[in-house]
């Protein structure tokens, strides 16, 4: 079998994670999609596995954490090295990035077909139901936490191998990528209603820049002042995750259990301070706007009343 970086391992399951994850949102959200209009599951089901087809690509060579709230989780539990962390978060938002890009090719013609920028930007990163910095800080910590605490649990449990003179079944390998599948699924369904669940600051940040940088028709904001939220949290529970267990487990007491309580604490303080202070977006359960299509063209003009005044009609330049 051939071997590869571990960090392009990385890259390539975050890539193939985010096509997918965000393709389902996008799928679901963008207007003439066929699957518009479809439902919270088929985005969760979706996600989930998003997660697992993209540690399966990994898994085998670097592990396939696939987020940075993982690979910091994994650190404090001290499964993983401390030193290899800033280049798996560079691979994985990076890969993040390309998956999003890869998005909005495959969508590139709805995206002037669908007018709620909110909706746009939801395709590539999290909007929160209701806008609270402190408690979508701790939605975040609580799913973050679980998932590193699960993602634990999960590899201890699954390490035996089937062996037999012509077959060799490594449990390993085929069970324990599903089985994150099926955690993220029912984290988000469980518990993501109010943020849409980053549970990954590669996830969010990876696909917020590329909606930022890319040419999107009628894109509006990218929301950079809730950014804080699906990075910091997720990386606090998932430090508070990785090293509780380490207590659970294992038995042990670890710096990095105060670090990570501090650290939560410190998170949801700036929440609560930031609600006052910082900019809040109103709630993403809005009146739809009107979409700009043919179908509501004609049903204006049907509708028009004259006012006396010529209407201004803006003509379409060439190559729309």
């Amino acid at each position: 079998m051939n071997t590869i970086s571990p960090y392009l391992a990385e890259f390539l399951g975050t890539m193939i994670m985010v096509t997918i994850g965000c393709g389902v949102i996008a799928t679901v959200e963008l207007r003439c999609s066929k699957g518009h209009g479809d439902n919270f599951f088929t985005i969760a089901f979706g996600w989930g596995f998003a997660v697992a087809f993209g540690v399966y690509a990994s898994h085998h060579y670097s592990g396939g954490h696939l987020n940075p709230a993982v690979s910091i989780g994994l650190a404090a539990y001290g499964e993983f090295e401390w030193a290899k962390v800033p280049g798996y978060i560079l691979a994985q938002v990076l890969g993040a990035m390309a998956g999003a890009f890869i998005v909005f090719l495959n969508y590139l013609p709805h995206w002037k077909a669908t007018a709620d920028r909110k909706i746009k930007l939801g395709v590539f990163a999290t909007v929160p139901a209701i806008h609270n910095y402190f408690t979508n800080a701790l939605s975040e910590i609580i799913g973050t936490f679980m998932l590193v605490f699960s993602a634990l649990y999960v590899g201890v449990n699954f390490s035996p191998a089937l062996e037999g003179s012509a077959l060799t079944l490594n449990l390993n390998d085929v069970l324990k990528p599903l089985a994150f599948g099926f955690m993220v699924t029912v984290l988000v369904i469980g518990l993501g209603g109010q943020t849409g669940y980053a549970l990954n600051p590669a996830r969010d940040l990876g696909p917020r820049l590329m909606h930022t940088l890319l040419p999107i028709h009628g894109k509006g904001r990218s929301r950079w002042f809730y950014a804080w939220v699906p990075i910091a949290a997720p990386i606090s529970g998932g430090i508070m995750g990785g090293s509780f267990f380490k207590l659970y487990y294992d038995g042990q007491f670890s710096i990095f259990q105060i670090i990570s309580t501090v650290l939560v604490v410190a998170v949801l303080g700036f929440g609560l301070w930031a609600n006052t202070h910082m900019y809040r977006s109103k709630s993403a359960e809005i009146l739809p706007q009107v979409e700009d299509t043919a179908a509501t063209a004609a049903s204006a003009a049907a509708t028009y009343v004259p006012t006396g005044q010529i209407p201004v009609v803006d003509k379409k330049h060439f190559w729309e």
